[in-house]
């Protein structure tokens, strides 16, 4: 049997008083500038909410056949004119690069079956070269009847300057249909080299430039500096390497390092150069410039009639020219008239 209500304990009847009434909480009690504060920062924070909802863009007609139309306005406001339908034409990268290679090999085809991108003679065009000829290039030039694609201006260029010691520099260029463009920097003569004619050899003449490039006389040059010798202009100083017996290995590399285009050098002893133009500035005026293969340069003294040498070089130049000068004086005060004076070492000078 159930109990009644009077037979509940206290904490049955406290439980039964929960199931019913809601618990009432005993408010904090907050002072009143607190509770200001609390508001304003509960003010200060302020959430915004919207409702999401799914917007889906509105669903664009496109034509099956890939047209659009097109509308022309009138004069009348609210009035067009509509044209038939234009197909909608696009071009793609694919499509692009498809186009660009068939053109190119069709231009590519008609260079090799079109004589018109042949190189002939009338296609050739030099400039920059005053005692070198046209004709003597052109003879040099391997590329008539070469189509214009496979002309190689590398192999051109080496070829003029292999062949050609008196050009300096040269560039070949090719340009459609069948042009060969040359420019030639010929060198500039700096001294004429005079070997004068004996009983076993004939005389003959050389120009050599700047830098000691030497090369044969072609018209006239302007004021070179005239040197007579006995000999051939010296040749620079190289120094020289002991031969070995080369294995088969090292024959085959030498042979393929001999295919490759080497740079000329120089073939006149740059130091002579050097001194001929220095000399030139020094000596009497109406003297030749003389060259001797045992004492070097010098000139025949035009006040006393001897020879007077300075050696294959410039070096200490000041000083033999005073050194000569007080030799001189002493023989003229002896008396006595040698045929040469040789400074060609500064500190064993003689005379004969």
């Amino acid at each position: 049997m159930a109990r009644e209500p009077e037979e509940l304990s206290r904490a049955d009847r406290i439980r039964a008083r929960r199931h019913i009434e809601p618990v009432k909480r005993k408010p904090i009690e907050r002072a009143p500038e607190e509770s200001t504060q609390r508001a304003a920062r509960s003010a200060s924070r302020v959430v915004s909410r919207r409702v999401m909802t799914d917007v889906k863009p509105a669903p664009q007609t496109v034509s099956s056949r890939g047209r659009r139309p097109v509308y022309i306005p009138t004069g009348t406001p609210g009035k067009e004119l509509r044209l038939p339908a234009v197909p909608r034409v696009s071009i793609g990268m694919r499509v692009f690069s498809g186009i660009l290679t068939l053109v190119f090999l069709a231009g590519v085809i008609l260079m090799l079956k079109n004589d018109s991108f042949k190189v002939n003679p009338y296609g050739i065009n030099i400039r920059g070269n005053f005692r070198v000829s046209n004709a003597e290039i052109s003879s040099k030039l391997s590329s008539y009847g070469t189509r214009i694609i496979e002309v190689e201006p590398n192999k051109i260029e080496q070829v003029i300057i292999r062949d050609f010691p008196d050009i300096k520099s040269v560039s070949v260029g090719v340009s459609l249909p069948a042009n060969l463009n040359v420019l030639i920097e010929e060198r500039i003569p700096a001294i004429v080299w005079i070997v004068e004619a004996t009983q076993e050899n004939e005389g003959y003449q050389v120009w050599i430039d700047d830098e000691g490039y030497a090369f044969e006389v072609r018209g006239a040059a302007s004021l070179p500096i005239e040197v007579h010798a006995n000999i051939a202009p010296p040749p620079p100083f190289r120094p020289v390497h002991m031969e070995k017996p080369d294995t088969p290995e090292e024959s085959t590399a030498e042979a393929e390092e001999e295919e490759f285009f080497k740079e000329p050098e120089p073939n006149v002893d740059p130091r002579v150069v050097n001194a001929v133009q220095l000399l030139s500035q020094i000596k009497p005026q109406g003297t030749q410039l003389r060259y001797d293969a045992k004492r070097g340069l010098g000139w025949t003294d035009p006040n006393h009639g001897w020879m007077v040498y300075f050696g294959r070089n410039a070096e200490y130049l000041d000083v033999k020219m005073a050194q000569y000068q007080k030799i001189a004086e002493l023989l003229l005060e002896r008396n006595l008239q040698p045929s040469l004076i040789s400074l060609e070492y500064l500190h064993a000078p003689y005379y004969r």
